[in-house]
């Protein structure tokens, strides 16, 4: 079942605090509806009452599709959190999950993002049936071979489901600074059914697991990171 309930915030355009009701966790079993609210960008979306401005309040999220077997926690950095916060919030949420199930019953696939651009992708993308693993690393490798025209300290690669077709993967350039939309890069299919059969042994799963040893998922960080370590 969705939750939601009243929480204390301050309008980030005048200051007015005000005591609003947000949502703590979208259930798409048993309200189907929530997920276009989502998707539409009208969950936690809030009218001051002071300045009578529209605002979406980032806060932690849980996003649960059984049906689709989607199970997302939405963690924004805000307030001076960081990603070792999140992640290990993430951890320790997913361990007390653990202790609280029977043990015949699996541990659901649980994934953690930190942007709302990516819980919106995360959704389509796991709706697909694609490997959210595999997708980070398919963008650490445009990252890597396209250097100019998508700088990973400026640009952002984000996968469009809608586009995509049975023969390509889409993906949209977002720039960070301004969040605008803008380039449309494609990766094959059949690339891509490649990468999935290369990482279907062990070793190379480790490969995989080396690259993402956490929670969090993200080419960009991750081809960030090794850029700074050279």
């Amino acid at each position: 079942m969705s939750q939601k309930r009243k929480h204390e915030i301050a309008c980030p355009l005048c200051g007015q605090e005000q005591l609003v009701e947000l949502w703590d966790s979208i259930n798409v079993d048993s309200d189907p509806e929530l997920r276009e609210a989502l998707l539409s960008n009208r969950i936690n979306r809030v009218e001051c009452a002071g300045c009578r401005k529209s605002f979406r309040v980032d806060k932690p999220l849980i996003y649960r599709d059984r049906d689709q077997d989607v199970f997302i926690h939405f963690d924004p950095l805000v307030g001076g959190r960081t990603l070792p916060d999140a992640e290990k919030a993430f951890r320790e949420a997913m361990d007390e999950l653990n202790r609280l199930l029977p043990p015949d019953v699996p541990s659901p696939e649980a994934h953690l993002v930190v942007e709302w651009s990516e819980l919106v992708e995360r959704i389509f993308l796991l709706e697909e049936g694609l490997d959210a693993r595999l997708v980070e690393h398919v963008k650490y490798m445009m990252f890597q071979q396209n250097p100019d025209k998508i700088p990973a300290d400026k640009k952002n690669l984000l996968f469009d489901a809608q586009d995509s077709t049975d023969d390509q993967l889409c993906f949209v350039v977002q720039d960070v600074a301004t969040r605008k939309l803008e380039a449309v890069l494609n990766f094959s299919r059949a690339d891509y059914e490649a990468l999935v059969n290369v990482f279907d042994s062990d070793d190379q799963l480790a490969l995989l697991d080396e690259q993402f040893p956490g929670p969090y998922l993200s080419g960009r960080r991750r081809f960030l990171q090794d850029l700074a370590e050279r």
